[in-house]
């Protein structure tokens, strides 16, 4: 029987609203929140048992970039990505150090025989990543849980189905707490990413991958593709589709807290480019605009994925990050240029100056003036 169009953010959208409807039912639940809600990372307060600290809590997964695990056999890069999301969320706040991850897996019985090992294989060196030097203390494994849920999971290929949900918890000390609200005339930097990262996956897999990648029947109908896994369209450069999507996120953690602790100002903060493209700049602030006027040029992945999806440029910049996979907000010209040299000089990504903040009043935008077609982009509001 086939499937209709698979449309999982509209499914997120419906499960989160009704989730925190049922939360506010028990207000006690919040009354050790920090802040408000929809930053990218939460905030506790315990001042009992951390009193010169903030926990912060972060939790995600790879979503269905998973597929590629049991397509290509490699297990060891979607766990490397899964730390890094977490991560890269740590990363906003700019002076948050991570200290536990839990793992939960729920896998078939043959990816938990024949695979585990490459699972935490990436596990490790996701984790020594985000190992930052300095840092007061080390990240360290929580509780690690595995189910075996044969008959509830499934992926591309038949008994190799799993999933991961990553949590990652750390402190950040109280006053290092960044202000989160940017004002005008505060600079806009742009940081490099490495392709898709772990986002609008399944959008992805079904824009550009043919059935034939599929063999359950009832989701062959969602893949409208043309192209298999080893195919090498020119617009890639050289790599197979495969090799395009299965790039490891890039990892922005380590060169934030070093921008932390260059500027050591409360008006600093990141931003994380992820699931909602350049839409999450609108997550801080009030009656501002974040104005993108040199944007990161789309890498050929992101290229290919417009083509083949047909997405608009408005579409496109709010689901990817289209080349530019994070960005710190600056009060000053000049401690902005300061990070991007660090950045630069590192040599992990790469940094430059890509906009500014101005006034604007009502709700929330982004304005990508050189999209990488068409006339400029906005994008209004934050809905998660």
């Amino acid at each position: 029987m086939a499937r209709d169009t698979a449309d999982y953010e509209g499914s997120e959208e419906i499960a989160i609203a009704s989730g925190k409807e049922a939360l506010s039912k028990a207000p006690w639940l919040f009354n050790r929140n920090v802040g408000g809600s929809g930053f990218f990372v939460s905030l506790k307060k315990n001042n009992l048992v951390h009193p010169n600290h903030f926990a912060v809590h972060g939790v995600d997964g790879v979503g269905t970039k998973l597929f590629l695990a049991p397509w290509s056999g490699n297990y060891v890069l979607q766990m490397i990505d899964g730390i890094r999301m977490d991560a890269n969320d740590f990363a906003t706040i700019i002076h948050a150090y991570p200290d536990t991850v839990n793992l939960y897996f729920a896998m078939q019985t043959e990816v938990e025989e024949q695979h585990m090992g490459q699972i935490m294989e990436g596990v490790r060196r996701g984790l020594e990543g985000i190992r930052i030097p300095s840092s007061p203390f080390d990240v360290n494994i929580g509780k690690l849980e595995t189910a075996s849920l044969d008959e509830m999971i499934s992926l591309g290929v038949k008994n190799k189905g799993f999933d991961v949900g990553v949590v990652m918890t750390g402190y950040i000390e109280k006053d290092r707490l960044p202000n989160l609200d940017p004002k005008p005339g505060h600079v806009i930097v742009g940081v490099s990413s490495t392709g898709l990262h772990s986002n609008s996956f399944t959008g992805a897999r079904h824009a550009i991958l043919t059935p034939e990648v599929e063999y359950r029947e009832e989701w062959k109908s969602q893949y409208t593709g043309r192209w298999g896994l080893d195919d090498k369209p020119e617009c890639l450069e050289g790599q197979t589709v495969l090799e395009a999507l299965q790039t490891p996120t890039a990892l922005y953690l380590a060169e934030a807290i070093e921008v932390g602790r260059l500027c050591g100002d409360p008006d600093v903060y990141g931003v994380n480019i992820t699931g909602n493209g350049f839409a999450n700049f609108n997550r801080a602030g009030r009656d501002v605009s974040f104005e993108i006027t040199d944007p990161f040029e789309p890498l050929p992945v992101h290229r290919f994925l417009a083509e083949e999806s047909g997405w608009s440029p408005e579409v496109a910049y709010s689901k990817q990050n289209m080349g530019t996979g994070f960005g710190y907000i600056f009060p000053s010209q000049e401690m902005a240029s300061k990070s991007v040299d660090l950045i630069n000089k590192r040599g992990e990504n790469r940094a430059k100056i890509m906009g500014e903040v101005v006034s604007n009043k009502g709700e929330l935008r982004t304005a990508i003036h050189k999209p990488y077609e068409g006339k400029p982009v906005t994008l209004t509001g934050y809905n998660n």
